[in-house]
């Protein structure tokens, strides 16, 4: 990636701040598709929680997160990636390491993550593969899914990915093809996002355009692929949240309703033994910002004091690690156990009450 090409007022990325764009109803969308909803969230935990629901349960859910993620992907590529690119590769008349670095330039500036592309091939048969290596993936479970989604939306069918860590926090990953479950087939569908107007107003670079308060508190490492939010010392990348919310919603029919709430109390317990991204004590009014610079909505209402903790927040996005995190922190700040209850209607807005 070109390390020179940024703003000359904030230093973000052109990269990042062409393709994304921060509204006025707490949210984030591509810049040429608003109906692709985006989210900029501290990420050091993603795997974890997905591991701690794997033991809750007894088993690892690895694999069904990672084909949940390739399905997903494929479905929110194939939206992005022109028809006539994808029959250029697939007739062999695009180079695909050429179309590739294009997609690796972005998961740089996206925090993803550095990537290299190693080799593949491709013959339309059973022995075709495709290789990359990945240097400090955000997460190893996402980073995968997406590569084979990537891979299957740009020639077809569907594919598997299996990786190994050949060096400390250096992962390669290669692709077959597969045959995705009935369920992911039938089931997986990722909605397109209606954007709304809001009365949210953050302060912007008068370069580019982003929030100051993100490239303020951003730090890019653009050769690693690494984002540091610099207020917490925590990794940030720009997730979509649609699809975060579709594998909590799959791994629900697959394994059961208690998925919700073993998501909800693995994250509870990660912000009790320190991750604490968002402070949940700030004045209401930079607590909205906070959360609407992340593009995870637009807060309503919040308290929290020694007799409970309350949110309201319309437009939201990945509900259920917002529960536990609002959870966690109550019972950090005042030392006690607790239980919560939440709602999300059918317009977005989330509830969240939690009681000692």
């Amino acid at each position: 990636m070109d390390t020179d090409t940024v703003c000359g007022k904030c230093g973000v990325p052109e990269r990042f701040y062409l393709l994304n764009r921060w509204l006025t109803d707490g949210d984030i969308v591509q810049t040429t598709n608003e109906q692709a909803r985006m989210a900029m969230v501290e990420c050091d935990n993603v795997d974890s929680v997905f591991r701690e629901v794997g033991k809750a349960i007894g088993a690892s859910i690895d694999h069904l997160v990672i084909n949940i993620i390739a399905r997903g992907t494929q479905l929110y590529m194939d939206s992005l990636i022109p028809p006539a690119v994808k029959d250029l590769m697939r007739e062999k008349q695009l180079d695909v390491r050429e179309f590739s670095q294009g997609i690796m330039d972005i998961c740089h500036a996206f925090g993803y993550g550095r990537y290299a592309f190693l080799d593949y091939r491709y013959e339309n048969d059973d022995q075709d593969f495709c290789r990359i290596s990945i240097y400090r993936p955000f997460s190893i479970l996402e980073t995968s899914g997406a590569f084979a989604g990537v891979i299957a939306s740009s020639v077809g069918g569907e594919h598997s990915v299996t990786y190994e860590e050949v060096e400390p926090g250096l992962f390669e990953l290669t692709t077959g093809w597969t045959v995705y479950s009935e369920v992911l087939k039938e089931r997986l569908q990722l909605s397109l996002y209606d954007p709304s107007d809001g009365e949210v107003d953050l302060e912007r670079c008068p370069e580019c355009g982003i929030p100051s308060l993100l490239s303020s508190m951003c730090e890019w490492d653009f050769e690693n692929g690494v984002i540091t939010n610099t207020q917490n010392g925590y990794r940030m990348a720009v997730l979509s949240p649609g699809l975060m919310d579709t594998v909590f919603e799959a791994l629900e029919w697959e394994l059961g309703d208690e998925i919700p709430r073993l998501v909800v109390d693995a994250q509870r317990r990660y912000v009790k033994e320190g991750f604490a991204p968002i402070d949940f004590s700030l004045p209401f009014e930079e607590l909205r910002k906070h959360l609407a610079v992340r593009g995870l909505g637009n807060l309503r209402e919040h308290a929290m004091n020694a007799g409970g903790a309350a949110l309201r927040l319309d437009n939201s996005c990945m509900s259920l690690p917002l529960v536990g995190l609002l959870q966690g922190s109550f019972e950090r700040e005042y030392g006690v156990e607790s239980e919560v209850e939440w709602e999300i209607s059918h317009e977005g807005s989330l509830s969240v009450e939690v009681k000692p």
